[in-house]
């Protein structure tokens, strides 16, 4: 037998297990906005847990001795962390009166089969979250990571946009996000969309995007509101070859960003709008 198979999953180490040894203070000197977010990621792997300067060395080395065993193993380790961190979240909404926060969080309070729910927008299409669920209407897909990004949204506290747009690395403790975001998305839609910039509004219209009017010297520009109080924008240059010059895409944000996600949940979010920018291309057929 495997020893995936006979590892006793009561020996692993989960993100409440790290969570309840962090101080609890949300400090985000981690770089990221809460010490669960932080916990999530060290144990999917995602994050050194070295980050954390507050962490008491004696509770912390025989977690960081199970944690690289199990991070070696690949014992199904993510998904065990984000169904942890499901569990955990689903607690923690339980504390707040959704009546009272949906009107920050720019949404809609409903009762279903007498249960208090709130109703939002993500990516265009109304999701409802529960203290069970976070579900899409009409039904399609969400995955785990996804649900997770959604709750921390609702759990974090939302707070208005200043309306002020800046590239991440004018967002404070994102230096180790930066190069990720770059290639993780800003590269790869610079390089599908060169030379094809005429096929960008239609694509940024099948996301949910829409292109807007700069001062800035660019060829196409565009906000999706990726949850109502979230909005994206990307610029777009196309590539010059005579010139040398190659395509570019860059990533803006609300200044006020981080005061509503960490920046993890921020680069996930990326992530998801380029997935959704590639595909749409994609079936383009360009």
């Amino acid at each position: 037998m495997g020893s995936s198979r006979s590892e006793n999953p009561k020996n692993r180490v989960t993100p409440v297990d790290l969570y309840q040894i962090t101080p609890k203070t949300n400090c985000g000197e981690c770089g990221f906005a809460s010490c669960l977010a932080f916990a999530t990621q060290v144990v999917v792997g995602q994050a050194e847990i070295g980050l954390c300067p507050y962490l008491d060395d004696e509770k912390t080395e025989p977690l960081k001795t199970r944690l690289t065993d199990q991070l070696a193993k690949g014992i199904g380790v993510k998904r065990e962390g984000f169904q942890k961190a499901l569990d955990f979240l689903r607690e923690e909404i339980k504390k707040w009166d959704l009546k009272k926060i949906a009107p920050s969080l720019g949404a809609e309070v409903r009762v279903i089969d007498g249960v208090t729910v709130l109703e939002l927008e993500y990516f265009g299409k109304k999701v409802i979250v529960s203290e069970s669920d976070v579900s899409q209407v009409p039904e399609g897909d969400i995955d785990p990571w996804e649900k997770i990004f959604i709750y921390n949204y609702v759990i974090g506290g939302v707070v208005e946009p200043s309306g002020e747009w800046v590239g991440m690395e004018s967002l404070p403790n994102s230096v180790s996000k930066i190069k990720s975001l770059r290639s993780h998305c800003e590269e790869p839609l610079a390089k599908a969309f060169a030379g094809k910039m005429n096929a960008l509004p239609e694509v940024i219209k099948k996301v949910g995007g829409v292109v807007v009017e700069t001062d800035v010297q660019v060829d196409v520009v565009a906000d999706f509101q990726i949850l109502p109080k979230l909005k994206i924008r990307i610029q777009w240059w196309d590539e010059e070859p005579d010139e040398g010059f190659e395509a570019k895409a860059k990533f803006l944000f609300d200044s006020r960003v981080l005061e509503t996600l960490d920046i993890e949940s921020l680069l996930f979010a990326c992530e998801q709008l380029t997935d959704r920018l590639l595909d749409a291309l994609n079936n383009l057929r360009v």
